[in-house]
């Protein structure tokens, strides 16, 4: 009973019953006498088990209609009892209190009991926010939801305390939501914690009002927006507030969380001296400790031990011997309690923190050995995550370690184990990004489909309760939390390894080192960066090896992860392509910028691009470059990591006699993001006849594109088709002429999901009808194995801040739907420059006196853009457009061109007109 108090301390769950007993109409003796025992139960909320049965008789003899205010009474009061019912299954009671909250409240309406209507609506909140059942995800959505409808009728004015309570609530639902932006949430749960602040006072409710500070703390360590200094020193700052009032005496296990708390704001703090701050952290955890001992609190304790040797891994002060020793002597206590079968994912990240000791200080062989005992853990893990978020988070975990470990094994001479471990990396982040949102189900027949996620339910609900805090009211220890995982898991783990077996295609461990060689084109190389902290290589292996040695290595000693950041990202105050390409677009989707404004982003824009283009030779390009040149080498197959999936590493430059040379000047370069995902574009079929051509020129809010009509008409005529144009391009003529084509070529706007999910990705058709990535994987049947061409803005990006989620986008979506190739573009393209382009490639393809394979089509249409006078595509404007425009719409893109260049000029040289689309897949 003591959680159940804690979690319904305050009147989270409002009793309601006593505040009727005048209006009971005693008809009879038997409601009498269960009245007055039901009025003692719940003066101190005793015996909640007797309470749902005298409620549940009491519903029997009262009919609805005899009283109804009394009956909703009685239902919101069942709903109370059972939500803090100790016994019984946990789920089962929940889901029966949500039931019987929503009886109460077809009578209880906002306008007939205003007050107990947003009582009604607090405890709904509440029962949903510690909700077993269902998705965790959508449960805290209900849980907001209800608890900002209750806020409706408790005003601060009101029902100060209510409001308080309420607003804390919805800070800690912000705090653990699932759903939208982590930074998002985060921004929304601190403003609701202060305003429980201002009821909360030290003075009138100190045990709130340190608890909220508590809160405060933990929300502005993990913030995301905003100066990351400035937020841990809050962090810092509310958590000595709450130490004043969780004294050791006092509150002794409250007091270690928060000394724990203060420990981690300490470790991460970028203010003042890093060895003081080391310092200050090992300093309360280990008076955390005296709170948390293996005796009484295993778990807290070994995860404190845990964060211990995290503290000891990077001190300062002191023998690094003797500080390295303390750091495996406390992961080792660590491992103790946290062990594989007990606790996987704590298991997983411990070892991962093992591994990054020894990766630091280039202990090759443990790191390598540690970090494939760490894979393990986190394959085991994968195989059975059900949910999106606990999928992510895992895979989040577990992808670095592939990494250490192919380096690590690189370091010590094992060249081909490295590169199957790249591979294997690659393909498990592949499949596992695929998977969410349940795309790779669709691989399965409907009977196993139901069947795997049926017990993916049922462990979902679990691992859910595993990632909430200790603290969380529903959250049981992790003993038995983890006894009902480890059966759950076993049934899982079995059946997907039959799936594995029974379809090659679901969740892949990539190919073995014979069969990824065997993908590598006969007359090219595989190219494979891998970048680490400690230093980075590159795989350079031409067709036909058949072990990788030394001599396919180009080590990159001095060029480290950080420093492909810098490019990429930021860094030390230099903006990289990613800060060029956000802060135009924070400018030209402002609709309150005027055209002037957009205008002059532009030419940061172009700059940009230029920038990072070349900055790209030198460190890493061109040493790929001298290695392909003394191969004899003039194609490449490029398996990107990390950052450089969404630079055009194609387009990096150099001078040369003079004059720009361009890498894809010397190589035909063709992108994959596994080499397994090769592997599987190849087996696709090859029988697609014709082609889907798709042109949406005419938009609404988000401006039409008049070239898009043109550029599909041309190449309709080239295939000899009927294009779908504008009102006829709709999703379901887009499903419905997709299969059995050779070529689905989609000219319209699109976009990437910039608003933290990468799910929301789209191709804009007719009406503005999205066609998101989802239903992309899902629904769309590309089985003939057709070439995919997206010729529309940002359909190559893919989302950068989140493993697995680096290696989904449009791209990979359609390759997942049964496309052999995809072309996507990597930023907002030009529309008129595009449309010449895909013209262009189309031609090559089709010539038939010299048809080109789709890859070199693509890059000869590129050079031809990228040197063309204003002359040339002027005339080409006259034979290309103008048939298929009004003549004002041909007359102004022909000015558009001369009256910025000459007619000798080559006004689509820049590699923003050409360079953005790439070539992905067979």
């Amino acid at each position: 009973m003591e959680f159940l108090r804690r979690l319904y301390r305050g009147k989270s769950i409002e009793p309601s019953i006593s505040q009727r007993h005048q209006q009971m109409d005693v008809e009879s003796t038997e409601l009498h006498t269960i009245w007055q025992e039901l009025s003692q139960l719940l003066s101190d909320r005793r015996d909640m088990l007797r309470c749902v049965d005298l409620c549940k008789r009491a519903l029997v003899i009262l009919p609805k209609e005899s009283n109804e205010a009394l009956w909703a009474a009685l239902q919101n009061e069942l709903g109370n009892s059972l939500a803090q019912n100790p016994l019984g299954n946990r789920a089962t009671n929940l889901e029966q209190a949500i039931h019987h909250y929503q009886l109460a409240l077809e009578v209880r309406t906002r306008e007939a009991f205003p007050v107990d209507w947003a009582a009604t609506q607090n405890n709904l909140a509440v029962a949903y926010s510690v909700r077993i059942a269902g998705s965790g995800s959508d449960n805290l959505e209900q849980a907001i939801h209800h608890y900002q409808l209750a806020l409706k009728v408790k005003t601060r004015e009101a029902f100060p305390v209510d409001w308080a309570m309420t607003q804390n609530n919805l800070a800690n639902a912000y705090r653990n939501r699932i759903t939208g932006s982590r930074s998002d949430n985060l921004e929304q749960a601190i403003p609701h914690s202060h305003l429980a602040l201002a009821v909360y006072t030290r003075e009138a409710d100190p045990e709130r009002w340190a608890t909220t500070q508590n809160n405060l703390a933990v929300a502005y360590r993990n913030r995301i927006a905003g100066s990351r200094s400035d937020n841990l020193e809050q962090a810092i700052h509310h958590s000595q507030l709450a130490l004043e009032v969780r004294t050791r005496e006092a509150f002794p296990v409250d007091w270690a969380g928060t000394q724990n708390n203060l420990a981690n704001a300490y470790s991460d703090r970028i203010a003042g001296s890093r060895s003081d701050n080391l310092e200050q952290a090992i300093h309360h955890t280990q008076l955390a400790l005296e709170v948390y001992t293996r005796e009484a609190d295993p778990e807290r304790w070994a995860t404190t031990q845990n964060n211990l040797a995290n503290a000891y891994k990077d001190r300062i002060v002191g023998s690094p011997s003797d500080n390295l020793e303390q750091a495996i002597h406390h992961y080792q206590l660590a491992l103790e309690v946290k062990t594989r079968e007990a606790f996987p994912i704590e298991h997983r990240g411990t070892l991962k923190n093992f591994v990054s000791l020894y990766f630091g200080q280039k202990h090759w062989e443990k790191a390598h050995q540690v970090g494939l005992d760490a894979i393990m853990v986190g394959a085991d893990i994968l195989d059975v995550a059900s949910s999106d978020a606990g999928r992510s988070d895992a895979i989040a975990q577990t992808g670095e370690l592939y990494i250490w470990v192919a380096y690590s094994a690189l370091r010590l001479g094992q060249y081909g184990d490295a590169l199957a471990w790249l591979e294997a990396g690659k393909a498990r982040l592949l499949a596992e990004a695929l998977s969410l949102g349940d795309a790779n189900l669709v691989l399965l027949n409907n009977e196993d489909r139901q069947l795997l996620q049926s017990l993916r339910d049922q462990v979902q609900d679990l691992e859910y309760e595993f990632r909430l805090p200790p603290s969380h009211p529903i959250r049981r220890g992790d003993h038995t939390i983890s006894a009902d995982l480890r059966e759950a898991r076993a049934t899982l783990r079995d059946l997907t390894a039959r799936l594995q077996v029974q379809y090659p295609g679901f969740l892949p461990e990539g190919l073995p080192l014979a069969d990824l060689l065997a993908q590598i084109p006969a007359d090219g190389a595989l190219v494979a960066p891998l970048f680490t902290s400690q230093g980075s290589a590159v795989f350079v292996v031409p067709a036909g090896v058949g072990a990788i040695t030394a001599d396919h290595i180009v080590w990159m000693d001095d060029f480290r992860l950080d420093d492909l950041n810098g490019l990429t990202r930021e860094k030390e105050g230099k903006p990289g392509w990613l800060r060029y390409y956000i802060d135009y677009l924070i400018v030209v989707l402002d609709k309150t910028k005027s055209k002037a404004e957009k205008h002059a982003a532009f030419k940061p824009l172009l700059d940009g691009i230029e920038n990072v283009t070349r900055r790209l030779w030198e460190p890493f390009v061109g040493l790929i470059h001298a290695k392909l040149q003394a191969l004899g080498i003039n194609r490449v197959l490029l398996m990107p990591q990390g950052d450089t999936s969404f630079v055009p590493i194609h387009a990096a430059w150099h001078e040369e006699g003079g004059q720009r040379r361009y890498f894809m000047d010397d190589y035909a370069v063709r992108y994959t993001q596994s080499m397994f995902a090769l592997d599987n574009a190849k087996r696709q079929s090859n029988q697609g006849k014709g082609a889907l051509v798709v042109g949406v020129s005419q938009y609404g809010s988000k401006g039409d594109l008049p070239n898009t009509r043109a550029e599909a008409q041309s190449i309709a005529t080239l295939f000899g088709v009927e294009p779908l144009l504008d009102a006829a391009a709709s999703v379901a003529a887009v499903k419905h002429g997709a299969p059995s084509k050779a070529y689905v070529h989609l000219s319209c706007h699109g976009g990437f999901g910039w608003g933290g999910d990468v799910f929301t990705s789209a191709l804009s058709l007719a009406n503005e009808e999205p066609l998101p990535l989802p239903e992309i994987m899902a629904k769309l049947d590309l089985k003939a194995g057709p070439l995919v061409v997206l010729s529309a803005c940002e359909t190559g990006i893919v989302d950068f801040n989140n493993v697995p989620n680096e290696f989904l986008g449009l791209p990979a979506g359609f390759m997942q739907a049964g496309a052999r190739a995809v072309i996507s573009s990597l930023w907002s393209v030009d529309d008129r420059s595009t449309a010449l382009l895909m013209e262009r490639m189309y031609k090559h393809i089709l010539n038939k006196d010299n048809p080109m394979k789709p890859a070199d089509a693509l890059r000869e249409a590129q050079f031809w853009l990228r040197d063309a006078t204003a002359r040339e595509i002027g005339d080409y404007y006259q034979a290309y457009l103008l048939p298929r425009m009004s003549q004002s719409e041909a007359g102004q893109a022909f000015v558009e061109i001369l009256k910025r260049a000459k007619p000798d000029d080559k006004p689509y040289s820049h590699p923003f007109y050409w360079a953005a689309f790439t070539y992905t897949g067979d």
